[in-house]
């Protein structure tokens, strides 16, 4: 049993404590100063993070890191390998709302049949905001209309409001799960419009996890697989 649960776990199955990414950046930026970000995966909600160069990693490196800014222009950023995540940075040159993005859409498909979970292609998508000076956004932006992502509409400091989009479409009634810090984590169910809050009364980095299957089969790098498993994260630093 403790053999099948590990397998499950670093596979990024739908158990609590999945492998997924998760960006850490500061959320204050300013004009001509350049924003540090740090790319990791693991499994944040155990305190669990992999090694670039292990064997883990080797199936996950193949993402790509973007800030968009308020006009929706994109711009993909050079990642640097470190001991255990990937750095990145930019330059914001305007006061605004920067949404940073990890696309990985490259995973391998795995075979889980002897788990009872199947064989799945994982495909993930992490998110976080920075804000420079005054910013007339009210969201972060949504630029993956054919998987998942989670938006921030979030307007007050105690409150945080969240809306999940699939496809482009409201998420509703789904469980996500919300992690403050090792072995702490929160279930919350979406509603009809794919929006849900929650508050943040400590001081701490919160982690948002919403997964989804596809049950469309296909075919990716002449590997067959039965579904797709979506999983978005989004870090309010």
């Amino acid at each position: 049993m403790k053999k099948i649960i590990f397998i499950l776990t670093l596979a990024c199955s739908t158990s609590a404590f999945a492998h997924f990414f998760w960006i850490e950046t500061s959320s204050k930026g300013g004009i001509g100063q350049a924003h540090d970000i740090q790319v990791y995966f693991g499994e944040f909600g155990s305190g669990v993070v992999e090694k670039t160069d292990g064997k883990v990693f080797q199936n996950a490196k193949h993402f790509t890191l973007w800030v968009i800014d308020e006009k929706g222009r994109k711009m993909q950023l050079e990642t640097t390998a470190n001991e255990n995540y990937y750095s990145a940075s930019f330059t914001p040159k305007a006061d605004g709302r920067y949404t940073i993005v990890v696309d990985h859409k490259k995973y391998s498909v795995l075979d889980f049949t002897e788990y009872d979970y199947g064989i799945f292609k994982p495909e993930y998508h992490s998110i976080a905001k920075v804000d420079v000076g005054a910013t007339t956004m009210a969201h972060t932006a949504a630029v993956n209309p054919k998987s998942i992502t989670i938006v921030d509409h979030t307007t007050t400091a105690d409150l945080v409001k969240l809306q999940v989009l699939y496809q482009g479409k409201p998420l509703a009634e789904t469980e996500v799960t919300v992690f403050m810090k090792q072995d702490w984590s929160k279930k919350i169910k979406t509603d009809k419009n794919g929006m849900f809050t929650f508050s943040t009364p400590f001081a701490a980095r919160y982690v948002i996890e919403a997964t989804d299957e596809d049950k469309t089969p296909g075919t990716y790098n002449e590997a067959a697989y039965q579904f797709t498993w979506h999983c978005a994260v989004y870090t309010i630093n």
